[in-house]
């Protein structure tokens, strides 16, 4: 129901890539580099924008109407993207390693998958704070550019640095506080 907002924008987004960053015959460093830097914005348009149809006042009755719990929906939802983010990290990974990139397959699939819940988790969140899409936007690419833009041994860089056990808090905080948070707008 929300393929538009989530899927086309990432799929379009990992076809770029190759693009602007190049994926052919790297090594260790510069793979985890172009996953953690470029593969992990799939994150935002696949997390974001899940509440964007509860935001609009016109859909709202439907929505009021459904015998089941929002907040169920909402984690299924979060679920349902988490598992489309992974399928399609591993496809770019297997498109990396068709062009020659020589890394740890399956070790940095989760890794990558942990940098797109990271960025997906932060914008999802101020989406459900502030009730706006666009501010759920705006705060998942400020969060962004604050991580690129900070030391070497961050947290929240996990295909470098490896799964921290605060990135683990930090996703596990951000998640119940999602859908603590997670009301449609109009209620």
């Amino acid at each position: 129901m929300n393929y538009k907002n989530t899927l086309i924008p990432s799929i379009l987004l990992l076809l770029v890539i190759p693009l602007v960053y190049g994926t052919a015959n790297l090594d260790y460093i510069k793979s985890a580099d172009c996953l953690e830097r470029m593969v992990a914005l799939i994150g935002i348009p696949m997390f974001t924008s899940l509440f964007y149809r509860e935001q609009s006042h016109d859909l709202y009755s439907m929505v009021a109407l459904r015998p089941f719990p929002f907040r169920a929906a909402a984690a299924l939802r979060i679920g349902i993207s988490a598992a489309g983010t992974f399928v399609m990290v591993m496809v770019f990974e297997v498109y990396m390693y068709v062009c020659g990139s020589i890394f740890p397959f399956g070790e940095y699939a989760v890794r990558a998958l942990a940098a797109c819940m990271v960025l997906g988790f932060a914008g999802l969140l101020c989406a459900s704070v502030v009730k706006n899409t666009a501010a759920g936007y705006l705060g998942a690419f400020c969060f962004y550019f604050v991580v690129q833009a900070g030391a070497g041994d961050s947290v929240f860089k996990p295909v470098t640095n490896g799964i921290h056990p605060l990135l683990i808090l930090f996703l596990s905080g951000a998640g119940a506080a999602i859908i603590l948070f997670c009301k449609p707008a109009y209620q």
